[in-house]
């Protein structure tokens, strides 16, 4: 059975322990409760491995764990509260007291600009905009505001209240509803509707069985020897009987699913997607070269290829094999076709940022321990540590939003800097040319 981690406030935990509760004899459905928003960020490596799926309570909160893990190797959806949910939430504010004063009423993420808090009864008057306002706040908030953001919405809150600025505020943010509930100002909460956290559930384990079923796709591996051996590899020879039993080694220490073949050029071992993301972890490092390298002293040139057959498989793998010849770095090439550089790392079962100066990074910059190791393998497969933004998404497959993202942290934390320009073909501000030290 599936696992899935449901996180949330503890203020709602009682309410999604209700709804979930019938969804269990589908899948296991695990609340996962925290404090404060930006302490998933730390949480989410850890809860990846436990779980199959993730569900988070918001676009925001999916907005930044997306940013902050882009290698997130599991699938992750977000509850949130439609526009119908604040709808009915007012109907029943008006229901229950016909006398209302909306200009009285503020909502919670009107906050965050104190400057144009808006009351109820204006987002009443433009109903028609209330929900193209509701996405652009997702799309517009920054990280540093999304870490900042419960601190900064409970200090205007309370401002306002002392100041007598509203009678009742209306509230998305569970910790806002715990604060006012606490201090014993008036609320209404805005709770996801029942049928819609059942159907964000039921997308979410369908993607889980999308996503097993991908696993299971056919992967080949092709491996050619380095240096001069390459030119004198025999199937039957000294070289050739050591590297086929140290493949039998590693498969047997890292329980992978090998089938080996000679070629000419080498080795080819058939397998599954689900293989090479073990031992690449999560198409990162490549555990097996370094095997190579440490039992054998052999710099073996390696290409991962995965694809919808066989021969697919095998097309991608010569094309990443190659690659690897061509630059120095052995590479994965997906189902898709994406070419994804590895590193060579000491340990498969070294977690990310051990004995390498990661955790420290980590802490410098705010970056995620996968990320500085994609930054790292991209460097090493474009053979430089002069970079544009552009030059960095396209090697990370990230949009340039987020190399600028990567990059601002990692001048922020004195691990890189603007060393030059460089002007494109069309017309516009030149590109920067960053020099990153990891």
């Amino acid at each position: 059975m599936y696992k899935i981690a449901l996180l949330t406030y503890p203020y709602l935990a009682p309410y999604f322990e209700e709804t979930v509760m019938p969804m269990r004899a589908q899948c296991d459905i695990e609340l996962v409760t925290f404090e404060k928003q930006s302490q998933l960020l730390t949480m989410i490596p850890d809860l990846a491995e436990q779980y199959d799926g993730l569900c988070v309570f918001s676009a925001l909160v999916e907005k930044f764990i997306n940013q902050s893990h882009p290698s997130l190797p599991k699938p992750i959806l977000y509850l949130d509260r439609h526009c119908v949910d604040y709808f009915k939430t007012f109907f029943m504010m008006l229901s229950d007291k016909r006398d209302i004063d909306f200009s009285r009423v503020l909502i919670d993420t009107s906050l965050i600009h104190p400057e144009n808090t808006h009351s109820l009864e204006y987002a009443m008057q433009t109903l028609a905009q209330f929900e193209e306002r509701r996405i652009l706040f997702t799309e517009d908030i920054s990280m540093e505001d999304f870490i900042d953001i419960e601190a900064k919405l409970e200090g205007v809150a309370m401002d306002l209240w002392q100041r007598g600025k509203f009678d009742v505020l209306v509230c998305r943010f569970a910790n806002m509803a715990s604060l006012m509930e606490r201090q014993g100002i008036p609320y209404v909460f805005v709770y996801p509707e029942r049928h819609r956290i059942e159907d964000t559930l039921v997308n979410l384990l369908n993607r889980i069985r999308l996503d097993k079923q991908t696993e299971g796709l056919p992967a080949s591996i092709m491996i050619a020897p380095g240096g001069d051996n390459r030119r004198e590899f025999q199937e039957i020879s000294a070289d050739s009987i050591r590297i086929q039993r140290a493949l039998l080694e590693f498969s047997k220490n890292y329980s992978s699913n090998f089938t080996i073949q000679f070629m000419s050029q080498g080795y080819e071992i058939l397998t599954s997607q689900m293989t090479v993301q073990k031992i690449t972890g999560d198409f990162t490092t490549c555990q097996l070269g370094y095997f190579l390298f440490s039992t054998l002293g052999v710099n073996a040139r390696i290409g991962y290829g995965i694809g919808n057959d066989i021969s697919n498989a095998r097309q991608h793998a010569i094309r990443a094999r190659k690659a690897a010849e061509d630059s120095g770095v052995n590479c994965v090439i997906n189902g898709d076709g994406t070419m994804i550089p590895l590193q060579l790392r000491s340990s498969v079962r070294q977690s990310p940022g051990q004995g390498d100066g990661t955790a420290l990074l980590v802490d410098r910059t705010g970056l995620s321990p996968v990320t500085i190791q994609r930054i790292r393998s991209a460097l090493q497969f474009l053979g430089t540590n002069d970079v544009t933004n552009h030059n960095l998404a396209e090697a990370l497959q990230v949009t340039v939003a987020n190399a600028n993202r990567f990059l601002n942290a990692l001048v922020n934390s004195g691990n890189a800097a603007i060393v030059d320009t460089k002007k494109g073909l069309s017309k516009g501000r030149p590109s920067r040319i960053y020099r990153i030290n990891l």
